[in-house]
């Protein structure tokens, strides 16, 4: 348990070949199912084919998590590595992680290469994922990494009670196929950015057209007003924001370039992700959704 008015650093990142942003590193075939547990949440299968490995929610499902076998470093799917990006908008390194919906544990994971000191927390609604994650994609806790089976709302909420703070958010809980709609409200943002340290930055993976789009513009931009989105191939958009002042574009690329030598690591460059990046149209005329209107399911595209 975190003591009272701990300030935390929260990050949801991923990294990215260079030069393979546009989507070279998923175009392969899974032919073989190597594991599968019923859950009470879901029908999870890990699945196998050119030297990849992935998890899925169900045979007709996106994948989820996906991994190269023997390199570790590599991270495969699209919208992990524009997740990286959030690291752009941070001042300095975050020192805590906050890391909400697990997967695979990739994310986690490719935060503990890059910083062994750096505190990360991890909330996973299903123990099953949890452990698959470990068994089949090298997903491990220590001292500094540790996770939470429990609804990010609630686990939040605690955190907040607490006074606790982060410097950088990952929420990365959603699916093209289902939605948990309590976590995408202006209420839930607002509880999400009171656990936000001034400079904290928070980084979403969601998507990126139809009409739920719009919606979660609305919404996060009720919140956090400015933003940024990152497009990434394969219908996933990062959105990005800080809890107060929007850092500039060149500040952004200040940061962005201080972070390549260490980014290095997964083989990701600045130079692959910022042409992706802009400031996030305003939504206008777009109902913002809440706890008393939340039809995300419905807006799937």
């Amino acid at each position: 348990m975190m003591p009272q008015q701990m300030v935390a650093a929260a990050v949801l990142v991923l990294g990215a070949a260079g030069g393979a942003v546009a989507g070279q590193d998923e175009k392969f075939q899974l032919t073989d199912t190597v594991y599968q547990q019923k859950s009470l949440y879901r029908n999870i299968l890990v699945v196998e084919g050119e030297g990849y490995r992935c998890m899925k929610f169900g045979r007709f499902h996106a994948r989820q998590t996906c991994i190269q076998i023997g390199q570790p470093q590599r991270l495969v799917l699209n919208y992990t590595k524009g997740l990286l990006a959030a690291l752009y908008l941070a001042e300095q390194a975050p020192r805590r992680v906050l890391i909400l919906g697990l997967g695979g544990g990739v994310m986690p994971m490719a935060l503990r290469m890059l910083d062994a000191d750096m505190e990360i927390d991890t909330v996973e609604l299903d123990p099953a994922v949890v452990k698959v994650a470990q068994s089949h994609f090298s997903y491990q806790e220590d001292a500094r990494l540790r996770t939470h089976v429990q609804d990010a709302r609630v686990f939040v909420r605690q955190q907040q009670r607490r006074g606790n703070q982060y410097d950088l958010v990952l929420i990365d809980a959603f699916d093209r196929d289902y939605i948990p709609e309590h976590l995408l409200t202006r209420e839930f943002l607002q509880q999400v950015r009171s656990l936000l340290t001034p400079t904290g930055v928070l980084a979403a993976n969601t998507f990126a057209a139809g009409a739920l789009a719009r919606h979660e513009a609305a919404t996060y931009q009720a919140v956090f007003d400015q933003l940024y989105q990152l497009d990434m191939d394969g219908g996933n958009r990062i959105l990005l924001a800080r809890r107060d002042a929007r850092p500039s574009l060149p500040d952004v690329q200040r940061y962005a370039q201080a972070w390549d030598k260490r980014l290095a690591l997964f083989r990701l460059l600045s130079a692959d992700l910022l042409p992706r990046l802009a400031l996030q149209p305003r939504a206008v005329g777009v109902k913002v959704l809440t706890d008393q209107y939340s039809p995300s399911n419905l807006l799937l595209p």
